[in-house]
């Protein structure tokens, strides 16, 4: 369950100020304190309603924020949701108005990991956020990953809200509870503040192309780090079988399920004891055959139903002398074995370093030993290495908050595309500096290997932004094709990087 506190105005009667009554409001806060409860597993003791019978006043915000702030934990997220009449750069409570940006200030400052402020008012993108903290030397990715505050705004800085009579709820704010209800957008477990908003402005363009007259282009602006995550679910993965087998000639180290819709497969990696010869190997990979043939081993539980019990069609085997062999994927030779069903001309294509043996392919490595030299003689020591890729990474990931900033603001129709794709070229210019740079480093020794490999994972992700809104390939896409790789390269940023938070070096 996610540690969250939340406190919800719904301004419905205002008695000094100059604006008509909102009583819908009201249903307002109803439907997004259930849709907390629902859609983000947020206990309703967490959740305050500020105000009594629509009335809202000044002091009843400063006292219901003053006690949930004294309750929250450094740990945990505060989200502050309004709906009411709005001004340029206020929000109107019953006796008063409070400054939007002071309040976003105050909001900002409180000690908790994030802040997510929901505002459904005429005018609420009529604001600023700071920009997200560089991660540097002095703050880890553990540190950085999900911190900060995000805004998110029911319509421009010109624009005025409206309410969706038939549900009797403000526009963006039905838009926003249906977000948080979607079932689909849990991955894993968890729901991203990313795919809620990505949500949020789907809706809102069906909305808009429907509903000409009462157009609303919601704002999203944030300093997060990556994003927020919710745990909204209890998240079983799927127990993928270990297969580990030692034998006096060779150690099966590890059997990896490769199954497609119209084959089971598996990739098998294997460490030999000793020297031996291409024949003394295809020997062993028919041995390994046999013994995998109907075993049962698969990525989830749709290819478990599909194959449980039935014979294995392709295995490929990969050696190595070592562990190290394996981890680096530098093996000696592969081999691949396939059943009477798959067509064999395909698969089985000889070369000068590739045979059938025994009815096996067999492909040999020639640059073996020149590669695994090669690696060994980079390789540097653990803090070394971890030191010259945490700065690379520092710059990659302050560029990609930069690069993500100015893209939103391009999702707000602040920018034009035009504007865009001039205001990041320093960025892919830096971007693809950066990423060369990461793959020139020292090899990583083996303790580090796999968080090495996240790293590169990362970089490999940031690098494609600087590929989409770029001057060289506009040709490559059409604009809808170009956002909709932009939003899957930033969630899939803020996958890699929430991952690498978790690892441990």
């Amino acid at each position: 369950m996610s540690k969250v506190k939340a406190l919800l105005i719904g301004v419905c009667k205002y008695t000094s100020n100059r604006c008509c009554d909102l009583p819908l409001c009201a249903y307002d806060v109803e439907a997004v304190k259930s849709a907390l409860i629902v859609g983000l597993n947020i206990l309703e003791s967490d959740i305050i309603i500020c105000g009594h019978d629509g009335i809202v006043t000044i002091e009843d915000v400063n006292t219901e924020f003053k006690f949930l702030t004294d309750q929250i934990t450094n740990e945990e997220t505060f989200i502050f949701y309004f709906s009411g009449h709005g001004g340029k750069n206020v929000l109107a409570l019953s006796d008063g108005n409070i400054n939007l940006q002071i309040l976003i200030n105050k909001i900002e400052k409180i000690s908790v990991k994030n802040k997510i402020i929901i505002l459904d008012s005429c005018y609420s993108g009529n604001f600023a956020i700071s920009d997200t903290p560089d991660i540097d030397l002095l703050n880890t990715i553990e540190t950085f990953a999900g911190y900060g505050y995000a805004v998110l705004a029911s319509c421009g800085a010109n624009q005025t809200s409206s309410f969706r009579e038939e549900r009797e709820l403000s526009i963006y704010t039905s838009f926003f509870v249906d977000a948080l209800n979607l079932d689909f957008l849990a991955r894993k477990g968890k729901k991203s503040l990313e795919s809620i908003n990505e949500a949020i402005f789907q809706f809102a363009k069906i909305w808009n192309s429907e509903n000409p007259k009462q157009v609303q282009n919601p704002i999203f602006r944030s300093n997060i780090g990556g994003t927020i995550f919710f745990d909204v679910k209890e998240y079983k993965p799927y127990n993928i079988g270990k297969i580990f087998e030692e034998t006096e000639r060779y150690i099966i180290y590890n059997v990896e399920p490769v199954h497609t819709g119209s084959a089971k497969r598996f990739s098998v990696n294997v460490i030999l004891r000793q020297k031996s010869s291409f024949e003394e190997i295809v020997n062993i990979a028919d041995e390994i055959k046999d013994k995998l043939k109907y075993v049962d081993v698969y990525q989830n539980e749709v290819f478990e139903s599909t194959y449980k019990g039935k014979a294995v069609n392709i295995i490929w085997c990969y050696f190595g002398y070592s562990e190290d062999d394996i981890i680096e994927h530098n093996y000696i030779c592969h081999t691949m074995w396939a059943d009477s069903t798959q067509d064999k001309k395909w698969w089985y294509k000889v070369n000068k370093n590739a045979c059938i043996i025994k009815n096996i392919y067999l492909e040999k490595n020639p640059s073996y030993e020149i590669i695994k030299k090669l690696l060994h003689d980079s390789m540097v020591p653990k803090a070394d290495f971890v030191k010259a890729v945490n700065a690379n990474m520092r710059k990659m990931i302050n560029a990609a908050q930069d690069f993500i900033k100015i893209y939103r603001e391009y999702c707000n129709d602040v920018l034009s595309e035009n504007d865009l794709i001039d205001s990041v070229e320093p960025l892919n210019q830096e971007i693809e500096a950066l990423y060369f740079q990461q793959r020139d480093l020292p090899h990583p020794s083996k303790e580090v290997h796999e968080w090495a490999n996240k790293c590169t994972q990362l970089t490999g992700t940031i690098h494609d932004f600087s590929l989409y809104y770029n001057k060289k390939y506009l040709d490559k896409w059409t604009r809808e094709n170009r956002r909709h790789l932009m939003n899957s390269s930033i969630k899939r940023y803020e996958a890699d990087l929430e991952e690498l938070r978790m690892m441990k070096i």
